[in-house]
């Protein structure tokens, strides 16, 4: 299944999720900014509400000065955080309700950084989940995450279009 990773729980969402993740990171599923955003991540640990990840970015993901560009980022904590939703909804059809990012220093071109992600709350349909993305090297926060996704639902009463 994935190389390096320890799980903890065995559990559908979660194995999706890992399924899920791979493939984006092998450039297998997703669109273009998705596999080239995420290549080469590694989950290290995983259980259900739950990854951390190791990642170093690659070129491609660098800005003029050759820092990791912040859209990059975003993009890779917004795969993260829905990878790690999965985990607890099993549901592919879920959706970013709202999501925002922090900037606290720069990482460059080859450096290695952990991506941990935790479910922080559930109920109903929504999820709030929290990505810190760190060095590796030294701990120090480079961007801090919060999204809420929700699983789309299906009324009754609202009846799809036969067009």
């Amino acid at each position: 299944m994935l190389e390096n990773t320890e799980m903890e729980d065995s559990d559908q969402g979660l194995e999706i999720a890992l399924k899920w993740i791979n493939a984006i990171a092998n450039g297998d599923f997703g669109q273009e900014i998705e596999t080239s955003t995420a290549k080469g991540i590694r989950v290290v640990q995983a259980h259900k509400g739950f990854l951390l990840c190791d990642f170093t970015i690659h070129s491609g993901l660098s800005d003029e000065n050759g820092n990791w560009h912040v859209g990059a980022i975003a993009t890779l904590v917004d795969i993260i955080g829905s990878c790690v939703s999965l985990s607890i909804t099993s549901s592919l059809q879920q959706v970013t309700l709202d999501f925002s990012i922090s900037y606290y220093t720069t990482a460059r071109l080859q450096e290695e950084v952990k991506v941990e992600a935790k479910v922080i709350g559930k109920k109903e349909e929504l999820t709030s989940v929290i990505v810190e993305v760190r060095k590796k090297e030294n701990g120090e926060l480079v961007a801090l995450g919060k999204l809420w996704l929700a699983v789309p639902r299906k009324h009754p009463r609202h009846q799809e279009s036969k067009l």
